[in-house]
């Protein structure tokens, strides 16, 4: 039963005396003998988890508490292996999500990003691996692949309708990847890592949705630490500006609101909104996709992901957008 294979993990890998379960989205909570405790199945590997764990323990010490503590299991790891699987166990998270549904809500949000940007500073972890041309070498790979992809399907001859959104596609979004990886050198995106790991700064790269909940006291509480890189925080504020804009509409002024938000904790500089619009203009979601097709070497074209690429595409001309919103700050 799967109530034995809890109590075991509790039990073995935590000390704890398993009184009961119901499942939510994120995991299970758990009721034991020390109380209330949420056990996950976390979609980080081991490093991932480690880091996580030591970006919490910053955040607490210096202030940012609206976070779920993780508790190291008896061997002292912030995760317990059973069977090849790992597991996590923290306090439960407040149940009441907070509602992308209004352009205030993307406000609050982006005042906590900066908050829990600030307060990360200072991170000292042997799991942040930086490299310092992370997103230059992305974008240019990026760039190669859907330069072969295209060279391959001009040789194949006959076009199905996948091919012929990237025939569509492709000059406009090579263009915007070129001007985004020109826009990150500009913007000196090589020192700017070098001193967010000077400075001990992280990303959280799931800033959204399930992750953003509400406590009693209605603060926002962050979860979803499993996916956090060593990365500069600025891609948590591209991402988040780009699901503003996909929920509201978005608009100069809201984009405006957002940057204001966010820089009370973490001013911007020039250099950085240099660095913002290039992330923001880079057709991430609609490449990524591409490679993902074409990778798999499909035997037939999926409807579904003709629709996701359209729709992806639709969404990359929103990212164009915020870049022009952006660059007229």
């Amino acid at each position: 039963m799967m109530e034995d294979i809890y109590e075991k993990i509790l039990w073995e890998g935590y000390g704890l005396r398993f009184r009961g379960a119901s499942r939510t989205r994120t995991g299970l909570i758990c009721r034991t003998d020390k109380g209330l405790r949420e056990l996950k199945k976390p979609r980080g590997h081991q490093e991932s988890l480690c880091l996580a764990f030591d970006v919490k323990e910053q955040l607490c010490k210096n202030g940012f508490m609206s976070v779920s503590r993780c508790y190291t299991a008896l061997d002292g790891a912030p995760f317990y292996r059973r069977d090849g699987v790992l597991y996590s166990l923290e306090d439960p998270m407040p149940t009441e999500t907070l509602a992308e549904d209004t352009p205030e809500a993307f406000f609050r949000g982006a005042e906590a990003l900066g908050r829990l940007h600030a307060a990360g500073r200072g991170l000292s972890s042997q799991y942040a691996r930086w490299d310092k041309e992370r997103l230059p070498k992305l974008y240019a790979k990026r760039r190669g692949e859907l330069a072969k992809i295209k060279r391959r399907n001009d040789r194949r001859g006959g076009y199905d309708p996948i091919d012929l959104l990237l025939l569509k596609y492709y000059a406009p979004y090579m263009a915007q990847a070129a001007e985004a990886q020109r826009l990150l050198q500009e913007g000196g995106y090589t020192q700017a890592a070098e001193t967010a790991e000077q400075e001990g700064a992280f990303c959280h790269n799931a800033y959204k949705g399930e992750n953003l909940r509400l406590n009693e006291s209605g603060d926002i509480f962050v979860g979803g630490f499993d996916r956090c890189i060593a990365e500069l925080p600025l891609a948590d504020l591209a991402a988040y500006l780009r699901r503003y804009q996909k929920k509201t509409g978005g608009g100069h002024e809201g984009v405006k609101r957002m940057l204001e938000a966010y820089g009370k904790s973490c001013p911007l500089s020039e250099k950085s909104l240099i660095l913002l619009q290039g992330m923001l203009i880079y057709p991430e979601k609609f490449l990524r996709l591409v490679n993902e097709y074409y990778n798999k070497r499909r035997a037939c074209v999926s409807p579904a992901m003709e629709e996701r690429l359209a729709a992806a595409a639709k969404e990359e001309q929103s990212g164009c957008l915020l870049g022009d919103m952006v660059a007229g700050e």
